[in-house]
This record gives structure tokens, sequence and C-alpha cells, in this order.
């Protein structure tokens, strides 16, 4: 019975750190591996085309029921993602040895939307706002605001919202003699940008 719960809570270990787990006594073992990023459902993976395996939002691992012998090819497919986010399989093909599988896993990311909207009344600046630990500086005369800045090669982008992620902006820093309210300041992303926020300074 020692034995059993040993086995098991490696097994557990192993799925939640991707590692790759050895068999069983008879030459079996698992075939899963680690997911990272599922908010909703409809994660479905495929070994080899086989029965489906649904995942559960906030799962951080899968194993599918049947177990697979020593020298065993695997190749493990995403059917279909969550509608709010895009996944990737990671190492999902390969061959079982008497160590186990290698390290698989899933991970989603969120699809990004911009969160911006009007700005009215800013006759001064800087205005600073934030949505959690981003912020955003907003300069004397706008009149408008996007969240979304880039990196200087344009190629990564900052303070963007994933679809059914909450949000919440707040003034962090009033700008010099204004007093600025933001309305429709909270919210869950939904599959489009936000362009529905004021910022109203008198």
């Amino acid at each position: 019975m020692k034995n059993l719960y040993l086995r098991s809570a490696v097994a557990l270990a192993c799925a939640l750190s991707l590692a790759a787990c050895g068999g069983d006594d008879d030459g079996t073992m698992q075939l899963g591996g680690g997911v990272e990023g599922v908010t909703v459902a409809g994660l479905v993976l495929q070994n080899k085309g086989g029965p489906e395996l649904k995942v559960e939002p906030f799962a951080s691992s899968f194993v599918f029921p049947d177990l697979i012998a020593t020298n065993t090819e695997y190749d493990i497919t995403i059917k279909s993602a969550p509608s709010n986010a895009t996944c990737v399989m990671i190492n999902g093909k390969g061959k079982s040895s008497i160590y186990g599988v290698g390290s698989i896993g899933v991970r989603c990311t969120l699809k990004p939307h911009d969160v911006k909207g009007k700005v009215v009344g800013l006759t001064t600046g800087p205005l600073v706002i934030i949505n959690g630990t981003y912020r955003l500086t907003i300069p004397a005369n706008a009149t408008a605001f996007n969240l979304t800045t880039e990196s200087e090669d344009k190629k990564t982008k900052f303070g963007q919202v994933g679809e059914t992620q909450a949000y919440g902006l707040s003034v962090l820093q009033q700008p010099p003699g204004l007093t600025c309210r933001i309305d429709n300041a909270i919210g869950v992303m939904g599959k489009a940008d936000v362009d529905n926020i004021l910022i109203t300074c008198n």
C-alpha cells in the first residue's frame, strides 16, 4: 500500500512538472504533460488521431486514459483550442522509453486586444493612469489614448488585455491644476477592442 501511494505521488509530480517519468512494473506508462493558460473550456487533444481528451479550465496537467508501452510512438496534437486563446503543443511527438516520455506540454495565450478611449479637457499634463501594474502617461492636450504601446523594434506590444481577463483603469497621477475621472473604467475583455472609455478633466 505504501508503494502504491508513493508511485501515485511520483506520477502526479511528474505530470505537474512536465518531467519524464518512468513506466509501471509491467512496462506501461501514462502519456501526459503540463498545461498553461487555459481559462475556459475548449481545449481538446488527441494522440495519433485517437479518442479526444478534453482539458478542463485552469488545469495544470493532462493525462490520456490509456497507458502506452515502452518504445511506443506518440503524436499528441491540438484538435481544438479555447475560443479565447491560441495554443501550441510542445514536444508532442516522440517515442516512449524505459525512462518514460519526454517533457510534453500545451501552452495557451489569451487573444490580446486594446483598451482605449477619448480624453476631454486635458489642458495640462501629464496624466498617468494604470491598469493593474501597467502604467500609461498621457501628455497635455491629448484627445485620445490607447493603453497599448510598442517596443522600439515594434515586435512586442505592451498593455493589451487578453480575452476574458478583467481590466480596471484608475488615475495614478493627476495633471497639474486638474482633476480627471475615468468613466467605463472597469470591465471584462470580450472578443474585440474596448474603445468606450472616457477620461474627463476639469
